[in-house]
């Protein structure tokens, strides 16, 4: 390994291991006079530049620099090609440019190697095809998907909901109560009720608002299946305790607004007190949110 390299290894080291923004780019800036097209250097210039269109640009670059054999290690280049493409799928959905943005995250999602963001690029995948309205295409890819994310449940049940808004509500009552196991918080999130958790909260409690920041306008989608979603959302909120004594009276209201009322006093009867999954599986039981 000739000093240039070993200059630039000890300088990669370095980059990777601050936490201060600011130390991370004058190293990286030092690593590219160094080596203009250094992949990783490129990828992390990237990473801290907030302008999208300047961070496609770098990104771009750092795709390119897989021709320079140079510039990265050899053992890494597949890593690399799809580290890049995540980024360049998250970059070009910032931008709004969804076609863009799906081209990269097909690529991403195609490659064997494993990284940190394969689950999240799921979810910006079917956070793409929910924009795009590909509704049939979103079920097709569910059926086929192993993976029992929180973006397959609400893909499956928004795209389910909007092919047979009236005559799949059965069907797509017992997608939501699933969607709902997996993360009960979730749609608390989306549709406001819940604020976002404060710094010192538990994790899965900021990967539940992430993932409703991320889909929160999904449930938008129309004003019957945001009705309806908001009516379930409502009626488990009631029966699992999630409201105090002033937001419970404005939510019956609003509950006995969407048709929900009746729902509410029958489950009221039946529930004894128990934890979420008993109330869920209580409510996909009844039959709730099928009419």
């Amino acid at each position: 390994m000739t000093d240039k390299h070993t200059r630039i290894e000890q300088l990669l080291s370095m980059a990777w291991n601050t936490r201060s923004t600011a130390r991370t780019l004058a190293i990286v800036n030092q690593i590219l006079e160094i080596d203009p097209d250094n992949t990783e250097a490129l990828i992390m210039k990237a990473d801290n530049t907030e302008a999208p269109e300047a961070r496609a640009q770098l990104l771009f670059k750092a795709l390119n620099s897989l021709n320079s054999p140079e510039s990265f290690n050899p053992d890494d280049k597949d890593l690399l090609f799809t580290v890049i493409n995540q980024r360049l799928a998250y970059t070009f959905f910032a931008m709004s440019k969804l076609d863009e943005a799906f081209e990269f995250c097909e690529k991403a999602l195609a490659s064997d190697e494993d990284t940190e963001d394969e689950g999240a690029m799921k979810s910006l995948y079917y956070r793409i095809l929910l924009e795009r309205r590909e509704w049939q295409k979103i079920l097709a890819e569910t059926l086929r998907d192993d993976e029992r994310s929180l973006a397959w449940a609400y893909a499956r049940l928004i795209a389910a909901y909007m092919i047979a808004p009236e005559n799949g509500r059965r069907v797509c009552a017992g997608m939501f109560w699933d969607a709902l196991m997996l993360a009960p918080d979730v749609p608390f999130y989306m549709l406001g009720y819940f604020e976002e958790p404060d710094d010192d909260a538990e994790p899965e409690a900021h990967n539940d608002f992430d993932f409703a920041l991320m889909y929160y306008d999904t449930v938008s989608v129309s004003d019957d299946f945001y009705n309806w979603f908001s009516r379930g959302v409502i009626l488990f909120g009631l029966l699992s305790g999630r409201f105090d004594e002033k937001e419970r009276e404005y939510m019956v209201d609003a509950l006995d607004s969407l048709g929900g009322y009746e729902e509410y006093e029958k489950m009221s009867r039946i529930l004894i007190e128990g934890d979420d999954e008993a109330v869920i599986e209580a409510l996909a039981a009844n039959k709730c949110l099928s009419e």
